[in-house]
């Protein structure tokens, strides 16, 4: 099953990473959207159930934010707030109730990341969006390392954050030129 899971995260990987060079934000959504499914039915092969739950309430998210991007109009802020609540919930239930696991410091950078992430999703602005993410990014990474999490946790979310910082440097560069 390890190997199976391993696949799915590559081709989570590769969605994730040609996310960030769509210059549409609907594009980017439905990149990222199958890259959460993927990753998701990668968790579950493993056995990370909390894991795979944030990434199914990334995969709503995703489809929240998709249809207002769709339909033109901007993701009302409780949205955003509901989903960073279902997160933290669905943290306790998961970690306490049904794991009986004990808290980490790190957890809350993994909650603050997982809220960010709802957050940029939600801004319209591809090109700020970009800039915004590299937040989450950077704590996902830092949590993955913090908590010795396997290393190709850590790789991804790196890879991720690799890829993001090369499209800003990419369309920042290419739209600096043409304006000078």
């Amino acid at each position: 099953m390890e190997e199976l899971s391993l696949a799915m995260s590559i081709v989570a990987l590769c969605l994730f990473s040609l996310s960030y060079f769509f210059n549409n934000k609907r594009n980017y959504l439905i990149s990222q959207l199958s890259g959460n499914v993927f990753l998701s039915l990668s968790y579950l092969l493993i056995g990370a159930y909390f894991a795979m739950v944030a990434v199914a309430i990334g995969i709503a998210r995703g489809i929240i934010c998709y249809a207002y991007e769709k339909r033109d109009k901007k993701v009302p802020l409780y949205c955003i707030l509901v989903l960073c609540l279902v997160t933290v919930l669905s943290y306790i239930v998961i970690n306490y109730l049904i794991l009986e696991t004990e808290a980490s410091a790190w957890d809350a950078l993994y909650l603050f990341a997982s809220c960010m992430y709802a957050v940029t999703f939600a801004i319209r602005n591809i090109r700020v969006m970009r800039y915004v993410v590299l937040l989450p990014h950077s704590s996902a990474v830092a949590y993955n390392l913090l908590i010795k999490a396997p290393i190709s946790s850590a790789i991804s979310y790196g890879i991720e954050l690799t890829v993001t910082v090369v499209a800003i440097v990419k369309y920042e560069i290419s739209r600096a030129k043409q304006h000078s």
